[in-house]
């Protein structure tokens, strides 16, 4: 890598850019690959399946973390501002403490996505429902299926998946077990958040629409009186200059004893 100091910045500016979506995904698949083990008893192979999907991850935040650090003009202040990103990396060693790993990690989430979301509303909020829905697809068919609840295959937890985060539930296919139980309530808060956030953003473009309309017609009303000012100055006559005496018999350009 370059050393030049500008240049890191701007390369680090550019992968930031480049991973903030992909970073803020991999945030809301590591919370329920954090959350849902520690919320609820879950058999050992989805408990094996988690534990790997959850240092997969940290893997790659603690990659981003080493990187976006050696990339700073001042390494120290950098880590300073990202202390979130500092503890997302050392929560797997804080296993004791188990509610600061959930709350951890939904502090990162929130600081990844709250600039997202104000940069790439749509996008953001149509690939997170996506995410979300399949992930909590994917985990509910392994804990209900098999049991004597609706959901047996994966297109039934899907069908779930997608009636739960729209936040229009059916009911027709519906969780059982403790675990199934868990994970719906995680989509529930995931869907009232996404499509809050898409709400408010609709209405934010409607309001930022009517004060641009208000301040194009106090710029036209600018306009139009510089308009009738320029034309009142190009009208108005100008008074004539009277003509400067001319100089007496006698007197030169030095005065009367040049």
């Amino acid at each position: 890598m370059t050393q030049d100091p500008s240049s890191r910045q701007a390369l680090a500016e550019r992968i930031e850019h480049a991973s903030r979506l992909p970073m803020t995904l991999l945030s809301i698949v590591f919370l329920f690959a954090v959350a849902i083990p520690e919320l609820m008893p879950v058999p050992p192979d989805v408990d094996e399946l988690l534990e790997a999907v959850n240092w997969l991850i940290w893997a790659i935040f603690a990659f981003e973390l080493g990187v976006m650090t050696y990339l700073a003009p001042d390494r120290r202040r950098y880590v300073r501002e990202h202390w979130i990103d500092v503890l997302t990396v050392l929560v797997p060693f804080l296993r004791p403490v188990r509610v600061l790993r959930i709350v951890v990690v939904s502090a990162r989430l929130w600081t990844e996505a709250r600039v997202l979301i104000y940069q790439r509303t749509f996008s953001t909020v149509a690939m997170t429902s996506i995410v979300s829905a399949l992930v909590a697809a994917t985990l509910m068919y392994v804990v209900e299926r098999g049991g004597d609840g609706p959901i047996q295959t994966y297109p039934d937890a899907l069908w779930w998946a997608a009636a739960t985060v729209t936040t229009v539930g059916y009911g027709d296919v519906f969780p059982k077990t403790a675990a199934g139980r868990g994970i719906a309530f995680l989509l529930m808060l995931i869907g009232i958040s996404v499509f809050g956030v898409l709400t408010a953003r609709v209405a934010a473009i409607f309001v930022e629409a009517s004060e641009d309309d208000q301040h194009g017609k106090k710029l036209d009303e600018v306009l139009a009186r510089l308009e009738r000012l320029e034309h009142e100055l190009r009208t108005r006559p100008v008074p004539e200059q009277p003509a400067p005496p001319l100089p007496r018999q006698g007197e030169g350009a030095g005065g009367p004893w040049g």
